[in-house]
């Protein structure tokens, strides 16, 4: 396979400044193909190169790779299923007892998108009371709105389930047993991609871009976890062998993980998975050529994985795209692309 067209659209992207820093691995499988690093670690000519090593704010991957696995761990354990309630772990008002587990995966709960929590919160405490007032924007089972809301609340009915955080689950159920040693919340350290600029000049540096997930100190079940291109293929290699790791032994049962890639909102405008999403059917992220079975997920900072789950063909893509400024949407459309070089170099 010769991914040279591949690196020949990374390398562009970055002398067009859509985004400083990045890095993209291809693999299949067990069997890492392509993987390589680009651009730098700030915006003047002194940054340190970026590296395969460097970690960057994946954004809401935070969402199926914390909260969508605990949640199908929850699952496999007898914890919880897809069909219980909100009302039976939290007092939630008439208009939200109904909501289900697979409605909040789903994002079919009826919240609005865009709920600016760090803005009418007094505190973090207040963050939950917040979203179960929220007032609903469809009645929920009715429509895809994409949002953080059900996320967040999932998360933290999660950490009442277990009787942990979610900083402690992360590390518990996710990042250990996948051996994803560079993953977490709260990164200390260097080798960290900077984001967006804040008013007085500084770039975010080991600090979530997301507002919310900010305000909530950083571990959130919306976004919150910095991740490498390494460390997200071992989260992709499990999820290409139906939840085997590659020991033989078992993250996920085969049938738990057809069940969170089937579509759960055929006929809502919008394709969901549990925690993932199936972009082919809305024309997405993923290009031309990816299969109309294929899932992933996308960060608003610029990141995103996608595998396809009929060959265990998969592309991480990690990159700043809003640093310095989250007006710069170039990656939209590089992000297609190299989606589409990528797949055709399969031959």
């Amino acid at each position: 396979m010769n991914f040279s067209r591949v690196d020949e659209i990374m390398r562009q992207a970055i002398a067009a400044k859509a985004f400083p820093a990045a890095a993209l691995l291809v693999g299949q499988n067990e069997k890492v193909l392509f993987r390589r690093a680009y651009g730098s670690l700030g915006l003047d000519e002194l940054a340190l190169p970026a590296t395969e090593q460097t970690r960057f704010d994946i954004a809401s991957l935070t969402k199926p790779l914390v909260v969508g696995m605990l949640a199908l761990r929850a699952l496999e354990s007898g914890k919880l299923c897809l069909w219980d309630k909100l009302g039976t772990f939290v007092d939630a008002p008439e208009d939200k007892k109904e909501i289900t587990i697979r409605q909040l995966l789903t994002h079919t709960a009826g919240f609005p998108g865009g709920l600016h929590l760090w803005r009418v919160a007094k505190d973090p405490e207040g963050v939950t009371e917040l979203l179960l007032k929220a007032k609903l924007q469809t009645p929920p089972g009715t429509r895809v709105q994409y949002c953080c809301a059900g996320y967040l609340l999932l998360g933290q009915l999660l950490e009442c389930l277990y009787g942990q955080s979610l900083a402690e689950l992360s590390v518990q159920e996710v990042f250990w047993p996948l051996r994803m040693t560079r993953t977490g919340y709260l990164p200390t350290g260097e080798n960290i991609a900077p984001t967006e600029m804040q008013p007085d000049g500084t770039l975010l540096r080991g600090v979530v871009h997301d507002e919310n997930a900010r305000f909530l100190g950083g571990v959130a079940g919306n976004a919150g976890v910095f991740s490498t291109a390494d460390d997200l293929a071992l989260f992709m290699q499990m999820l290409a062998a139906q939840g085997a790791l590659p020991d033989g032994t078992r993250y996920l049962a085969a049938p738990t993980v057809r069940l969170a890639f089937r579509n759960h909102t055929e006929g809502y405008g919008q394709a969901r998975g549990l925690g993932f999403y199936l972009p082919w059917y809305d024309e997405g992220y993923t290009g031309d050529l990816f299969p109309p079975e294929t899932v992933g997920h996308t960060g608003f900072t610029g990141t995103s994985f996608t595998l396809s789950p009929a060959d265990g063909f998969y592309v991480v893509l990690l990159t700043n795209r809003v640093c310095p400024s989250r007006d710069n949407t170039a990656i939209y459309r590089v992000r297609r692309l190299i989606h589409n070089a990528a797949y055709a170099a399969r031959g």
